[in-house]
């Protein structure tokens, strides 16, 4: 790390992608480069990974170690400004303006833990089938979970040439269930099943719709791009 550089950031752009990361975890490790900052997070059961790039033009190549996502953000808020201006200075970043100044000190590099996945493991997979869903389609489908309180898996399957999204438990018997016919599509595919805590940690950013692409392996990709920001959720798929 250089003892003293800049990093000079979009206020509103830079916000939203750590509230997207600040989702899965409230600590992070950032990887700076000259056109993209990019981290790679785990949610508690491991079974998502987020993969969030924020692209841009920045002045230094560096790894940030942030040991709060929260109290970063809040700290941008105090800045009331488009833009904000960092100071990389040792362990900390320092901002000044007119009005207020702080210093925000990092970990120091092997205190947090990165994922096993990797970015090359990520950018490797393949899928076998890919569709659209809406921001307001997701928003609607969480909200009926909590009449079904009994279930925390959502089934994602074709059935007659529909995409076909269920909140049941097949593994237990007299459990209720509610199914969705959604969309038309091309292609038949069996069972992908997501915990439903961990489509709840999905960010939307500024964007209306997400796309979801999923291989016959039981992998899954949700991908959201809102505008310098691009947000890949790394699923697999629950056993039935």
């Amino acid at each position: 790390m250089n003892n003293q550089s800049n990093l000079n950031l979009k206020s509103e752009d830079f916000k939203i992608f750590l509230k997207s990361l600040s989702k899965i975890s409230d600590t992070s490790i950032l990887e700076v480069s000259s056109d993209e900052i990019y981290s790679i997070a785990a949610s508690e059961d491991r079974a998502m990974f987020l993969w969030a790039t924020l692209s841009g033009e920045f002045d230094l190549e560096t790894s940030l170690n942030l040991p709060s996502i929260s109290k970063m953000c809040k700290l941008i808020d105090l800045s009331s400004t488009s833009d904000i201006k960092f100071n990389l200075n040792g362990n900390r970043l320092e901002y000044k303006s007119k009005t207020i100044k702080f210093k925000y000190h990092l970990y120091d590099d092997g205190i947090l833990t990165k994922p096993k996945v990797t970015l090359s493991k990520i950018k490797a997979l393949k899928f076998d089938y890919e569709f659209d869903v809406s921001r307001s389609f997701i928003k609607t489908l969480l909200a009926n979970c909590s009449v079904f309180k009994d279930t925390n898996k959502l089934y994602i399957y074709t059935e007659d040439g529909h995409l076909v999204w269920s909140l049941a438990d097949k593994t237990i018997k007299n459990t209720d269930t509610l199914t969705i016919i959604g969309e038309d599509v091309d292609f038949e595919m069996d069972d992908f099943i997501l915990n439903l805590d961990n489509v709840r940690l999905i960010d939307f950013g500024d964007s209306d719709f997400a796309t979801f692409e999923v291989s016959k392996n039981g992998m899954g990709k949700i991908s959201i791009d809102s505008n310098n920001i691009q947000l890949n959720y790394i699923v697999s798929s629950l056993t039935k």
